[in-house]
Formats: C-alpha cells, sequence, structure tokens
C-alpha cells in the first residue's frame, strides 16, 4: 500500500500539474481546520475551501438529472444525459471526500478506493458525453440495450486499468486515461452537436460551458502559479487553482446543461413548425 500512497502523490502532482513544486509561488501546504470533539477525537478538513464547490456539484448534478428525465416530449439520449449529470455529481462529491477528508491517509485501502472511484468517474464522464453524442446523431441506438451494454462495459474497463494504473504504477495511465480519455471523447461530442444544425441555436451555451472548463484546467495546470501570484501566499490558499477549476468545472457543467435544454427545446419547436400531412404524402410514413 505504501507504493499505491507514493505513486499517487506523484499521480496528484501531474493531476495538479506542480502546483506545489518548488519554484512555485503556490503554497506548500494545505489549510486544516479542526474541531475538537469527545475524548480527544478532531474531526479535520483539509482544503476547506473546495468543500463547497464539490457540494455545489453533487446539487447541480442531481438536479440536471432530474430535469433532463422530466423534460417533455421525445428525447432519445435522455436516459445517457440523465446518467451523465448524476455521475458528474457523485465524481466531485467523491473528490471532495478524496481532499478534504482523506488527503492524509493515502496508506489506506479508502483511499485508494475513493481515489479509483474519482479518477474512473473523471474519465467515464467523458465517456458518457461521446456515447450522448453517437446517439444523438444515431450512429447508436439509444434505446438498445447493447448500447447500454457497451457503456457499461467501456465503464468497466476504464475503473479495471485506472486500478491497475494507480497500483501497479504505470507511467502512462494518467496521459492515457486521464487526458487522452477526456480529449478525445469530448473532441468527438463537440463535432456529433456542431452536426445537428437543429441545435445551432444553442451552441453558444455549449462553447461557454467548454470555455469555463478550459480556464479552470488551465488555471490548474499550466496557469496555477500566475494564479497564486495574483492572490498572494494567504489568498491562494483558500481560492487558489484547486479551488477555481473545481468552481469552472462546475460552471461548465451547468452550462452543459443549459445547452442540453436548449437544444431539446428547439428540436421540439423543430418538429411543431414543420409538421409532415400523411394523408397527404403518404411515403413520409
Amino acid at each position: 500500500m505504501m507504493k499505491f500512497a507514493n505513486y499517487f502523490l506523484r499521480f496528484q502532482n501531474s493531476y495538479y500539474g506542480n502546483i506545489r513544486s518548488a519554484n512555485s509561488s503556490c503554497p506548500t501546504t494545505d489549510v486544516k481546520w479542526c474541531i475538537d470533539g469527545f475524548d480527544g477525537y478532531k474531526l479535520c478538513i483539509e482544503n476547506p475551501s473546495i468543500l463547497p464547490t464539490c457540494i455545489l456539484a453533487l446539487m447541480i448534478g442531481l438536479f440536471c438529472s432530474k430535469r433532463i428525465s422530466q423534460l417533455p416530449g421525445e428525447f432519445p439520449s435522455r436516459w445517457y444525459y440523465h446518467l451523465t449529470f448524476f455521475l458528474y455529481g457523485i465524481m466531485m462529491s467523491s473528490a471532495g471526500i478524496l481532499h478534504c477528508f482523506l488527503n492524509d491517509d493515502t496508506k489506506s485501502f479508502t483511499s485508494l478506493a475513493v481515489a479509483i472511484i474519482d479518477v474512473g468517474l473523471t474519465s467515464n464522464i467523458a465517456v458518457s458525453f461521446l456515447f450522448c453524442g453517437l446517439c444523438d446523431i444515431q450512429f447508436l441506438n439509444p434505446k438498445s440495450a447493447t448500447t447500454r451494454w457497451l457503456l457499461f462495459t467501456t465503464y468497466s474497463i476504464i475503473f479495471i486499468l485506472w486500478t491497475f494504473g494507480l497500483t501497479k504504477q504505470w507511467s502512462w495511465a494518467f496521459n492515457v486515461l486521464y487526458t487522452g480519455v477526456v480529449s478525445v471523447c469530448c473532441f468527438i461530442y463537440l463535432i456529433t452537436q456542431l452536426s445537428i444544425k437543429s441545435k445551432h441555436h444553442a451552441l453558444p451555451a455549449l462553447f461557454v460551458g467548454g470555455l469555463y472548463g478550459a480556464i479552470g484546467l488551465l488555471a490548474g495546470s499550466f496557469g496555477a502559479d500566475a494564479v497564486c501570484k495574483s492572490e498572494g501566499p494567504f489568498w491562494s490558499q483558500y481560492f487558489g487553482p484547486e479551488f477555481i477549476w473545481f468552481l469552472f468545472s462546475d460552471i461548465s457543467v451547468a452550462f452543459m446543461f443549459l445547452y442540453v435544454i436548449r437544444a431539446n427545446r428547439e428540436q421540439r419547436i423543430l418538429v411543431k413548425t414543420y409538421p409532415i400531412d400523411f394523408e397527404k404524402y403518404p411515403g413520409k410514413l
């Protein structure tokens, strides 16, 4: 388990773009708030400013998934979008547990399990968006059991690869399973949405969501040092690169939800605007 602890620390450094490297302006230690309890027990929260963003993410995920399930009209990809937003809430909840309550406990099986859930769901949410896009353009049949079986099989493979990647210290795990999977899946999703003409008026929300996601990722990686320099040593402890990354991820997903709602509304308006008289045009049946 010590091998996992050491590797996961290195993985986190890669994940956050070496935010706390020796030459960085960012704080080298996490802020920790502790509350004295009974019998000398202490409840400690590390990175306390991150916790509200994770709670917000859970609320966004649950709210958006519920609203999508209640959308009126025909929406073939409904189940896939519903699942995607729900998983986002679960993923960010696991991230909050990992970074706020288990950050010092890298030796335990619990930390390993939560870490795998966190990174595994991160990759699988991107896979979910890929399936949403492919179902939107009817490349995959959203109502087919085979499509769902393929989705869950992909989920399982990614979780297995992340498990071995963390425990066996695979050097390529982050670049392939995180950067590669997320980049490819999101790019294909964007292409599928651009190819659907009826959704073009909803695209600004999609682009804004992507912009927030990109800025958050940049702030948490290559731009981390600049963020810490601009905020100073005190404020960067609380509202530094990781906080910006988490918060902007929430904003990005909120705009993605707005895009899905608007695109679905446009589709329904298009159907109502151009009805087909099947008696006059029986060939359209």
